[in-house]
């Protein structure tokens, strides 16, 4: 008997899809299968809650400076308290956000391509860009950006620029697993 439930309990944890890892102070969440693992990383000056995700496989970045393939930040954003969604979603969407987004980065940063996507009702944009930095030419940035009442969420993913293309629907799944706070 008891190794029939031993084997009930094997095939219940195979089957369950993955919890979400969840910072509990901001509410900032990732959901992945569980072909991904999600990975607290400590805060820093910038962003309060952090995770960095890698491939259940052990696969990280197509870097080896990089642990992860992708991370999640969130930063409180007090000046969106007041802001309905659909105020907020109507300035991501502006021309003056999407040029001031870029404009903080451009000094480390230039940007190939912008575009809109949603996310749990927020609308937000992709940016692809390229580091300035000498010797990350082949480098390539997809920062996902996007603002709520609380605070703005990033996910940036790193990949070289010839494995970009077959990388993007992983970052892109990744991105859609992750539950700003709102």
């Amino acid at each position: 008997m008891r190794l029939f439930t031993a084997l009930c309990l094997a095939a219940l944890s195979i089957a369950a899809p993955a919890l979400a890892a969840e910072d509990k102070a901001t509410g900032l969440a990732v959901n992945l299968s569980d072909d991904f693992v999600v990975e607290p990383t400590p805060a820093d000056a910038n962003f309060t809650a952090n995770f960095g995700i890698k491939s259940a496989s052990g696969e990280t970045a197509s870097f080896e400076s990089e642990d992860y393939l992708c991370q999640v930040a969130y930063s409180p954003a007090p000046e969106n308290a007041d802001l309905s969604v659909e105020e907020i979603n109507a300035m991501v969407r502006t021309q003056e956000w999407i040029d001031l987004a870029k404009n903080t980065m451009s000094v480390i940063f230039d940007f190939k391509e912008d575009t809109p996507f949603e996310l749990a009702g927020f609308n937000g944009h992709e940016f692809v860009a390229m580091p300035k930095q000498s010797g990350a030419e082949n480098v390539r940035l997809v920062l996902s950006m996007l603002e709520t009442p609380k605070g703005r969420t990033a996910i940036s993913c790193v990949a070289d620029e010839e494995a970009l293309d077959e990388m993007l629907p992983t970052f892109r799944t990744i991105r859609d697993g992750v539950t700003p706070p709102a």
